[in-house]
């Protein structure tokens, strides 16, 4: 009798530290801190990430929504600022510097080239993935590709505000392309989509 007794103890001890672990382990990963934000890269770190998404056809879309992850491009220690970046000075919040902003691509085009043929190729893609809704491609290209709202861009003049003049209505801009098929062959340039046909008129 009191053979079994103590072995009925035993089992109720291992199920009690059993349940107890488990019950630990649950606490632990509850209470364990948020995973520290993505490293920001150096400006040497994203221009060289630009230039290879550009150098490889595969990584056009990459090229066209890359941004630099920090907020203070200038390094003047005023984050969020509205400043002129890149060879043809475009505006932009320091925390939404695309690569198409600063750090060019010929061989898609330069100045309001590169941006129409960024825009293109979004467009045509996410237009092929939502069936045809332009709606819906807006809004995929507006998550892409945007003003960031840390900054006030009302100043800026009309004609100088590139996100307005081409990403703003990009997609509403543009038909439906033809969706591609698996026996198309990849033009010379790579694998970058055409671009899609505007509208008539």
């Amino acid at each position: 009798m009191k053979a079994q007794i103590t072995l009925e103890t035993i089992i109720m001890l291992v199920v009690l530290l059993v349940l107890a672990g488990v019950m630990i382990s649950l606490i632990l990963t509850t209470l364990k801190p948020p995973t520290s934000p993505e490293k920001v890269l150096s400006k040497q770190e994203f221009l060289a990430q630009c230039e290879n998404y550009c150098n490889d056809p595969e990584k056009v879309v990459d090229y066209c929504r890359l941004y630099w992850n920090g907020n203070d491009w200038n390094g003047n220690k005023i984050s969020y600022e509205t400043i002129q970046v890149g060879e043809y000075r475009w505006y932009a919040c320091e925390d939404r510097i695309y690569c198409f902003l600063v750090k060019p691509c010929d061989r898609l085009g330069t100045g309001l080239d590169l941006l129409k043929r960024c825009r293109d190729v979004l467009c045509g893609i996410y237009i092929n993935k939502h069936e045809g809704d332009i709606n819906l491609a807006q809004r995929a290209l507006q998550n892409d590709v945007g003003f960031s709202n840390k900054c006030n861009f009302g100043s800026i003049p009309q004609e100088e505000n590139w996100y307005k003049r081409i990403f703003e209505k990009g997609c509403e801009m543009i038909t439906t392309p033809t969706p591609p098929t698996p026996t198309t062959q990849p033009s010379e340039e790579g694998s970058i989509p055409p671009p899609p046909t505007p509208p008539m008129g």
